[in-house]
């Protein structure tokens, strides 16, 4: 199945190259912020709409003024007029949907950490990656390549500087087929239980780390002078010690669904509302650190890849009703063990949950043989509930 799939690698620069890199990030920032101020200033002035091709047809004229901008890549520079027409084309379909809008805003240095060659003015030989208009630098390639590379992204991280090749290629991933079906409830206090018992503890990488953050914090504050060296070098252990929790809670992500793909062809999940449940103070830190939104995205992709076939249904009651009876025993989020008064049926609430939870895909279709090599992803009609049904 062709597809898009995304490399990321560690480059091993020199000063002089991270001085062009910052360079080029600090006057494609200045751009994407002028085309924000210009797009605002034309409406509430003229009240006139302004767009990319409007913008994109100035770019001549002001590297012929500013020298600083010609010493930027042309494409570079129209990605950055694409990326402010991108916000504002999210913008208005958030305010059609009645969406909270989220107004562009201007961005500050420590918000714009990226750049991008679109189409040319890169190239890769073995290890070694050539960027026009800025030079050349050594590539961590910690595995091969597969396919053909369409973009290329130069990131700024807390660790260094990274590029990121996007890749037409084939992903299909032949995985052999098993026949079995599964349900998966999602939660804190274990990650996910499964419908046939098993159960996926939570690791809980932010609050493992949470006594460690808490000291760089205090850190940082104690700097306070915002412009000293000292101040910046805390910002940057503590920026640092935040991108390892964001890599171990994608890394335990992307081995727990490749685990469920291999052992089941059918997997049906809940579609949270973690925007709606994160509103609840008293878990909403418990909720960010287990990663759902993240997790469900990468099964839905890595079950795609291996033709497998995720279903995501409707959460509301999956924990009260029996799974055996279907008979409903409301219960607060403190009872832990689902006890029917109906047929007796006694399990752990979240067991109960991946049960009615696998049924409920069932119902939707789910077939246990015979699917096609490409996966589907199925979605119920019926609205998603906005906080976590207890």
């Amino acid at each position: 199945m062709p597809g898009v799939k995304a490399y990321k690698f560690k480059l091993k620069t020199n000063p002089a190259f991270e001085q062009a890199c910052v360079f080029t990030l600090d006057t494609c920032r200045e751009l994407y912020n002028a085309s924000l101020q210009e797009r605002r200033d034309a409406y509430q002035i003229n009240h006139v709409s302004l767009n990319y091709n409007s913008q994109s047809a100035q770019l001549p004229g002001i590297k012929a003024l500013r020298p600083d901008v010609a010493a930027v890549y042309s494409q570079v520079l129209q990605d950055v007029l694409r990326r402010s027409q991108k916000a504002f084309d999210n913008f208005f379909r958030r305010v059609k949907a009645g969406q909270k809008p989220g107004y562009p805003r201007f961005k500050g240095k420590a918000f714009f950490d990226s750049f991008v060659y679109p189409q040319s003015g890169f190239r890769l030989e073995g290890d070694k990656l050539h960027l026009s208009k800025i030079g050349s630098c050594r590539v961590r390639l910690s595995r091969p390549i597969e396919g053909t590379i369409k973009t290329c992204t130069i990131k700024r991280e807390a660790d260094g500087w990274y590029v990121v090749f996007a890749v037409e290629c084939n992903q299909s991933r032949f995985i052999p087929k098993t026949g079995k079906a599964t349900g998966i409830d999602l939660g804190i206090e274990c990650f996910a239980a499964v419908s046939n018992g098993e159960r996926v503890e939570n690791p809980k990488h932010y609050r493992a780390a949470e006594s460690e953050l808490k000291r760089a914090q205090r850190t940082v504050a104690r700097r306070k002078n915002k412009r000293s060296n000292r101040r910046r070098k805390a910002i940057n252990i503590l920026a640092r010690k935040h991108l390892h929790i964001k890599r171990q809670r994608a890394d335990f992500h992307h081995k727990t669904a490749l685990d469920v793909i291999r052992r089941y062809d059918h997997i049906t999940i809940e579609d949270l509302n973690v925007c709606g449940m994160v509103r609840n103070h008293h878990l909403a830190k418990s909720i960010s650190d287990a990663g759902w939104n993240q997790f469900a995205r990468i099964l839905t992709s890595k079950a795609a890849n291996a033709g497998r076939e995720v279903i995501l249904v409707n959460p509301a009651y999956t924990s009260q009703d029996c799974s055996q009876c279907g008979s409903r025993v409301r219960k607060s989020l403190t009872v832990r063990e689902h006890r029917c008064i109906n047929c007796g049926f006694v399990a752990h609430r979240d067991h109960n949950a991946a049960i009615n939870i696998q049924k409920r895909g069932q119902k939707r279709g789910a077939r246990a043989s015979g699917m096609g090599y490409e996966a589907r992803v199925n979605r119920e009609e019926s609205p998603t509930i906005a906080g976590h049904p207890v």
